[in-house]
């Protein structure tokens, strides 16, 4: 009997051992499976938070640029020029008909500028340089500044013509097309560009103004309306 009650309670004892082993290798799993899930927990919050900050970095950047974008178009809408009268802009000067050919010039004290009908036939010293039309010249002397009449009792020494645009200031001579001849002038006279209408209407431009140079008597303008 005692043999059969050993053998009985041998089995009993073995199954127990077994199930220990068994729920010690599943506690063993168990915590073994929570470390191995920690690194995918924590990756997310850390791709967030660099998501969040480059968000922030491109809205700072892109806040300013609209900024200083919206600033520069403001200074430059509120300074842009509309509708330029007088100098600067274009400044009417009257009819062809009003400038017979080989005339004196005749001032326009708005605009600051001569304008006169130049006669090519003017073989003179101190006349059209061979210029054919309507010429406006910028009464500022390119020497510095000042204005420059234009002065019909003038003379100079190396000619005994009389009329010449003549600076009050230093004495630089110009002839009728505006070329420098004498004086510490570095240039002749500078131009002004001229419209003429259909009906002979004259807009001398102000504010398109080319440095003076041999070639002024190229820059008159024609029409058919012109005096002859």
């Amino acid at each position: 009997m005692a043999n059969e009650t050993d053998q009985a309670e041998a089995p009993a004892e073995s199954a127990a051992v077994t199930d220990a082993w068994r729920e010690a290798l599943a506690s063993r799993r168990t915590e073994l499976a929570e470390p191995e899930g920690v690194p995918t927990t924590q990756a997310a919050p850390i791709e967030l938070d660099v998501s969040r900050r480059n968000f922030l970095r491109a809205s700072f950047w892109t806040g300013l640029g609209v900024t200083i974008g919206g600033g520069v178009a403001l200074f430059l809408d509120y300074f842009y020029p509309r509708n330029v009268r007088g100098f600067g802009g274009p400044v009417p000067a009257g009819n062809v008909a009003d400038f017979p050919r080989g005339a004196a010039p005749i001032a326009n004290g708005v605009g600051q500028f001569w304008i006169a009908n130049l006669d090519p036939a003017d073989t003179a010293e101190n006349g059209s340089d061979g210029a054919e039309g309507l010429m406006a010249l910028w009464r500022k002397c390119p020497h510095l500044g000042c204005t420059v009449p234009w002065v019909p009792t003038a003379g100079v020494d190396i000619s005994s013509e009389i009329g010449w645009y003549q600076c009050p200031c230093h004495g630089s001579t110009y002839t009728k097309s505006g070329i420098r001849v004498f004086g510490p002038a570095p240039r002749s006279m500078d131009t002004m560009a001229i419209d003429i209408d259909d009906a002979g209407n004259i807009t001398v431009q102000t504010g398109d103004i080319t440095p003076g140079g041999p070639d002024n008597p190229e820059r008159a303008v024609t029409h058919p309306l012109l005096p002859t």
